[in-house]
């Protein structure tokens, strides 16, 4: 075999970054950035949402003549032209199996921070939503989350994951801090409250790209694909192929189980719409400003909770039955959040209700759009497939922000209405998972090629 020196020195390059990553104290080295990184995904995950109704006031209410929910309406249909990022995000996430993970970590990281400074200075609608297309362009990748699967040992990869998405949620407390700050009860100053972040942001984006090796599976991928090896040329189409969208979409429609897969995920986000909305739902339920920021202390605190469990119950009965674990404790959470919201309970409660709901609806989710993917599909195709998916979930989450946002006009109780959108799709999409889904636990990252289950 005959390597071309540029070849040569790709392999000799890799072969070096992946003795360094094997070493013994990488794996904290990598957890405690990636820590870091995921906390600020979490923050630009929530920020947003978190300070809505001040924002829904200043840009749509104020001066506009327009009633709260007509407000929020004419805010949630301005928002429409941002899920077309759902449909160009594949093509950028697949881009991920080409140039590998690391650049992307750095890119998408910086790019939140950025996102998050827009929204801090933006003195309209127009450029606020600029920003928050920033964010959900960049926060939609969860590169993080790819390079945990990737790095840690096969038994433990829902509980790292678990785990260090927990930790990053607590993270998610400096959103009510920062509001006790600077917004007290008026909520006249709720953009200094994306200051913090934005800094931390751009700062963890550099330190991504200066710091953070490649994954192993990627590296040694790269090594076997270099060297034209056996282990990069087998029969399997799949396995042959060098990643992007059109080669996902075509090993998603040409596999059972990842037909199954698209299938369930689209209708269980199709239930998520209303999380957009979870600061208003309170505001209009007749919370206070003080009472919204109590109640945001407790659901970051419950969430990382649910999460950290989450990822010990998943290794431990497998991936469908622990969906269905999740899903029941969504359902009750909503319910009681809903309710505590509408009859003037205490903060604390409606808090620990909404982090019992988002805890276990999107525990399921990361299940069915991350693991259950990632670990149905080949190496050099995983972060396409997984990218893809977000096309599913992104079609999913229009058609529930588009019920929302029509029932708005028409039901006061926003609350309520979510309850009628989110518990059908629920229900139907674990009906879809217990008959056409098949269980992945216990698979081998290197080995899966997508056929077993066909």
């Amino acid at each position: 075999m005959n390597l071309t020196q540029k070849e040569q020195k790709e392999i000799t390059k890799a072969e070096k970054t992946l003795s360094r990553v094997l070493m013994p104290g990488y794996m904290a080295y990598m957890l405690t950035i990636l820590c870091m990184v995921y906390i600020v995904d979490e923050i630009a995950s929530n920020i947003c949402n978190s300070l809505q109704s001040d924002m829904v006031t200043r840009f749509y209410v104020n001066g506009k003549g327009l009633d709260f929910n007509t407000g929020l309406a004419t805010y949630s249909a301005m928002t429409a032209p941002l899920y077309v990022i759902m449909i160009i995000t594949p093509f950028y996430k697949s881009l991920a199996d080409r140039f590998g993970r690391k650049i992307f970590l750095a890119l998408n990281t910086f790019g939140m921070g950025l996102g998050m400074l827009i929204c801090m200075l933006a003195p309209n609608p127009v450029v606020y939503l600029v920003g928050v297309g920033a964010i959900n362009f960049m926060m939609n990748n969860d590169m993080q989350v790819l390079y945990i699967m990737e790095s840690v040992p096969e038994k433990h990869r829902a509980k790292f994951t678990g785990i260090t998405k927990a930790i990053a949620l607590l993270g998610v407390t400096v959103i009510p801090a920062l509001r006790n700050l600077f917004m007290a009860d008026s909520g006249g100053e709720w953009q200094k409250v994306f200051m913090i972040p934005a800094v931390a942001g751009m700062v963890m984006g550099m330190v991504s790209l200066i710091a953070m090796p490649e994954t192993p599976a990627y590296l040694k991928r790269r090594i076997a694909r270099s060297e034209k090896t056996e282990a990069a040329e087998t029969d399997n189409a799949a396995d042959s192929s060098q990643g992007g969208v059109k080669d996902a979409v075509k090993f998603i429609f040409g596999h059972k189980q990842m037909r199954a897969i698209a299938l369930c995920a689209f209708i269980f986000v199709a239930s998520t719409g209303g999380t957009n909305y979870y600061e208003s739902i309170m505001k209009t339920g007749g919370m206070s400003t003080n009472d919204i920021t109590t109640a945001m202390f407790f659901i970051p605190l419950i969430n990382a909770a649910m999460t950290a469990v989450s990822g010990f119950i998943t290794d431990l009965i497998g991936r469908k039955r622990s969906v269905f674990v999740h899903t029941g404790i969504a359902l009750v959470g909503l319910i009681s959040f809903v309710c505590c919201s509408n009859f003037g309970i205490s903060p604390a409660l409606v808090g620990i209700s909404y982090g019992l709901f988002i805890g276990g609806l999107w525990s399921a989710a990361d299940i069915m759009f991350i693991l259950l993917p990632g670990e149905s599909t080949p190496t050099n195709l995983r972060v396409s497939v997984v990218g893809t998916m977000g096309i599913m979930s992104g079609v999913g989450n229009v058609l529930s922000v588009a019920i929302m946002t029509v029932g708005m006009l028409f039901v006061e109780s926003i609350g309520y209405l979510y309850l009628g959108v989110a518990i059908p799709f629920l229900l139907i999409a674990m009906v879809i998972l217990v008959k056409k889904v098949n269980e992945t636990k216990g698979v081998d990252l290197t080995a899966v090629t997508g056929s077993e289950w066909d």
